[in-house]
């Protein structure tokens, strides 16, 4: 009998609905229903077309994680407050290589697809344009690294988070682009006794049940790429300096020196610096009949693909020179990046590698072929060489460190060296002939005398750590910040500092927002060097973070103004003008060189980090500050950086505004810069085809040696 009292009372509130309704003034009666459209998969960028989504803008990333470096396993809670741009069905995050558990939109459940790095969220019912709503993902998995080698690097203790164009996404879901910045709080859980380094201000760490959690909140807005999340042991220096949280982190196996492999001695390279070097560790040996092995023990730690080691070997007094081949696979034939530009200062290299026709370098030479070892062992390794070649007779051999004349890691320490017959086995204890035979022979005809060489002794004898070099280019923080505000403006961040982690090869350092990241390999060479890294790293706080690209071909805003702050520095220093640095620049590349056929104004993905990116990119701005002259041109810098702090940027925008403050017309100038594949014309400006000696070590002019950032 309920049934249709149910039905009745229905149908009356039916029939009084529709009356309202009807009787309802025309402007109060329910407007169309919203259309709702899906979000586009990419944020539309040409370079990177799948690279960050539409449809919302991100405000803020809560990103709470576990990662277990015994297993490599990292999980996750990602809360993302966004707003919508669009009446949103539903939209995009990037998320590639882990594995998705569930995710709720304004905390209701919602459908998702998670598939070729693309994480699609349907939510329960459609979000309009201009409201705000929140996102979580739980997700976790293995991070992979990417091929390059950078992203979520796994280390020995941990994770080192670091990478561009592409890191972000991972490790945690986002709208991966620079041009969709937020600001962050990182929750970042790690086994007790090891560190979490996050961006922003450090917000404490507790710990409980063997798990430490580290939390840090970065309040200004960041593009992803900028974020990191490095875990690790690391000494943590944290004080504050006019107003701005400094913390610093380094790596304390860095501060541990080589230790000699037995006894208390060995043979030592030592490092100089940014000068080419040679260095040879010779003897003539005596091959039984049966033929027999030259062995020793190597720690060696050299720039990866630029500085070698090796075992040279010929017939005393003939011409016959090659290289040997370590019996245990330490060695390959691989030229690395050093040749062919390195034949130019080490000649006698000729004799193992060569030059083809489309400019390739082979590992074949005119006497020999090129079998060598790049990069660091991680402790000591063996090497045993086969000397049988020269069976019953003598063989000049030379244990070889060769680097160019640009960064240098901190060597090679070699000991316990065996001969076939014994004479001139060693240990290089001091015993009255600590060598026992062996001969430090300099560097051959053609090289540069060697700055240093090779010295038998003790680990007091050695190389600065890496620690404790890092350490002495990071006590001048407060200095270069000092001379950056002066020139630039107002510092835009609540905190600073920077971080080295052990990891030999990373070959790169990179503005991570208020935390730059600096490979161990930028403080193997001179204190210039690691000096004016660290300018361009700190430079790009105010261009490239503050200021960051809406797209990427506009990367000459970032690594053209940091390279021009170097610049700026060394003049300030009265190490060399501005004007010198460009006249040399200029004068290092003929007409010819490849380097001006990047258009740096819009370089394409290839080149995003190519040498002229740089150093074309400085060269610009002082065309600019010669035209404008110097009021006009550090008004244009300090106003651009405060006009759009925290924002995006693109170089219309730029030029526009350098018009603005000089009152010039400017096309000319920055079409023949930017966008001209040729070599400009400039009167006056000196010729010459190398760059002067005396000129400070610049990142740019390295090709991005180690590498970008």
């Amino acid at each position: 009998m309920r049934r249709p009292a149910l039905v009745l009372v229905s149908s009356l509130c039916g029939v009084a609905l529709a009356a309202a309704v009807l009787a309802a003034p025309a402007d109060a009666r329910p407007g169309p229903r919203p259309h709702f459209t899906p979000g586009a998969a990419g944020i539309g960028d040409p370079y990177f077309p799948t690279d960050g989504n539409g449809g919302y803008d991100a405000r803020h990333y809560a990103l709470d994680v576990r990662y277990d470096p015994a297993t490599d396993r990292l999980t996750g809670t990602a809360r993302i407050r966004a707003t919508a741009t669009q009446n949103l069905s539903r939209f995009n995050l990037d998320l590639d290589g882990l594995t998705v558990r569930s995710v709720r939109v304004d905390g209701r459940r919602a459908s998702w697809r998670h598939r070729d790095g693309e994480l699609t969220v349907i939510p329960a019912r459609g979000l309009r344009k201009r409201t705000s709503f929140t996102t979580e993902v739980t997700y976790g998995g293995v991070p992979q690294t990417l091929e390059d080698g950078s992203g979520f690097i796994h280390t020995d203790d941990g994770a080192l988070v670091v990478g561009q164009p592409h890191v972000a996404d991972t490790w945690y879901p986002v709208n991966d682009h620079p041009s969709d910045k937020a600001s962050y709080s990182f929750r970042v859980t790690v086994p007790k006794g090891l560190e979490a380094v996050a961006n922003g201000v450090p917000r404490g760490h507790r710990t409980h049940k063997g798990w430490t959690t580290w939390a840090w909140e970065a309040r200004e807005p960041m593009a992803s790429y900028l974020t990191t999340a490095t875990i690790g042991e690391f000494r943590l220096k944290d004080y504050r300096y006019d107003g701005i949280r400094m913390v610093e982190a380094i790596d304390p196996k860095l501060y541990v020196p080589v230790q000699p492999h037995t006894g208390d001695r060995y043979a030592i390279s030592q490092a100089t610096g940014d000068a080419a070097s040679y260095k040879r560790l010779s003897r003539t040996i005596d091959v039984p009949a049966g033929g027999g092995e030259l062995g020793f023990w190597v720690d060696r730690a050299t720039e990866s693909d630029w500085d070698f080691l090796f075992v040279e070997a010929r017939t005393p007094g003939q011409d016959d020179w090659t290289t040997l081949p370590d019996l245990g696979g330490a060695t390959s034939t691989s030229t690395g990046d050093s040749c062919p530009y390195w034949l130019g200062l080490h000649p006698f290299l000729r004799h193992y590698q060569s030059v083809d026709a489309e400019g390739a370098c082979t590992p074949t030479g005119t006497s020999g072929t090129w079998n060598a070892a790049t990069g660091s062992s991680d402790g000591y390794e063996q090497w045993r060489v086969d000397l049988g070649a020269w069976a019953d007779g003598p063989v000049e051999v030379a244990i070889t460190y060769a680097s160019d004349d640009l960064v240098q890691a901190r060597g090679v320490f070699v000991d316990d060296v065996t001969t076939p017959t014994g004479a001139g086995s060693t240990s290089f204890e001091d015993d009255g002939d600590t060598l026992d035979g062996w001969a430090v022979t300099g560097a051959p005809a053609g090289s540069a005398p060697n700055p240093n060489d090779w010295i038998a002794g003790t680990p007091d004898d050695g190389p600065a750590t890496l620690g404790e070099k890092a350490e002495a280019a990071f006590t001048k923080h407060p200095q270069i910040l000092d001379f950056l505000q002066a020139s630039f403006g107002d510092y835009p961040f609540s905190a600073s500092g920077g971080l080295v982690d052990a990891f030999a090869g990373l070959g790169f350092a990179l503005e991570n927002q208020t935390r730059p990241i600096y490979a161990q390999e930028w403080f193997g060479g001179s204190d210039e060097t690691a000096e004016g890294v660290i300018v361009h790293e700190l430079a790009h706080q105010w261009y490239g973070d503050s200021l960051a690209m809406e797209r990427w071909s506009d990367i000459w805003l970032n690594e053209g103004f940091a390279s021009y702050a170097e610049w700026l520095w060394w003049e300030d220093k009265g190490v060399a003008t501005a004007q010198e640095i460009f006249d040399s620049t200029y004068g290092s590349h003929p007409a010819d060189d490849p380097f001006w056929d990047v258009v740096i104004g819009d370089p394409g993905p290839e080149n995003l980090f190519a040498g002229p990116v740089y150093d074309r990119g400085a060269m610009t701005l002082h065309q600019l500050r010669l035209a404008v002259g110097d009021d006009d041109f550090f008004a244009i810098l300090r106003g651009w950086a405060a006009r759009y702090e925290g924002r995006n940027v693109t170089t219309p925008q730029f030029i526009a505004y350098a018009e603005r403050v000089s009152g010039q017309q400017l096309d000319a100038l920055f079409d023949t810069w930017l966008f001209t594949a040729e070599r400009p014309v400039v009167p006056g400006a000196l010729a010459r085809r190398a760059p002067a000696a005396d000129l400070p070590p610049l990142v740019g002019a390295r090709g991005q040696r180690p590498s970008h950032g």
